[in-house]
């Protein structure tokens, strides 16, 4: 009997200390969610404010990049009088390769889509260049070669840096829009 009742006082000593342990899980999960919470605030108003501003400018220099390779601008913004066709092309092709160069990084804050529809843009660009060089003698004149140029992309609906830049714009707004 006296081991019973001694079973007794112990369970009733047990009783308002898990009671107490109870309460003291309850309320530390509940701040320790609450940390998280903030934590999670704090890192999402972080990143609104340091890296939204890196993703706007990425798109912002994707775009530059493929307005400064379309086809067109580049004939215009590179042949002088004198030019032969091969150094314009050449021009062109060193010029594309080093502002893509100098833009890589940039790539990782757009999608993996957008990335790829700027280096698709990029090596059409290169063939509609270098097949405009094909389509004219090799001791010809910028003129001819630039002349080939626009006769070809005359010949497109649209050029590859116009496809890849409306890419970029409705990605750029979606993410923007949330």
């Amino acid at each position: 009997m006296e081991a019973l009742q001694g079973l007794i006082e112990i369970i009733i000593t047990l009783i308002p200390a898990a009671a107490v342990v109870g309460v003291v899980y309850v309320m530390l999960k509940q701040y320790f969610d609450n940390q998280e919470k903030k934590q999670q605030q704090e890192w999402n108003e972080k990143r609104r404010k340091e890296y939204l501003p890196m993703q706007i400018q990425a798109y912002e220099r994707f775009i530059l990049y493929l307005e400064r390779i379309h086809p067109e601008r580049l004939v215009f913004r590179n042949n002088k009088p004198g030019m032969s066709a091969r150094l314009l092309q050449a021009d062109m092709l060193k010029i594309m390769r080093e502002e893509f160069d100098h833009n890589l990084a940039q790539q990782l804050y757009i999608s993996s889509a957008g990335w790829e529809s700027v280096k698709a843009a990029r090596e059409e660009t290169f063939k509609i260049l270098n097949k405009a060089a094909e389509n004219v003698h090799k001791d010809s004149d910028s003129m001819a070669y630039s002349t080939s140029i626009l006769e070809l992309c005359g010949k497109l609906d649209k050029l590859p840096t116009e496809l890849a830049i409306e890419i970029l714009k409705k990605e750029f707004r979606k993410k923007l829009n949330g």
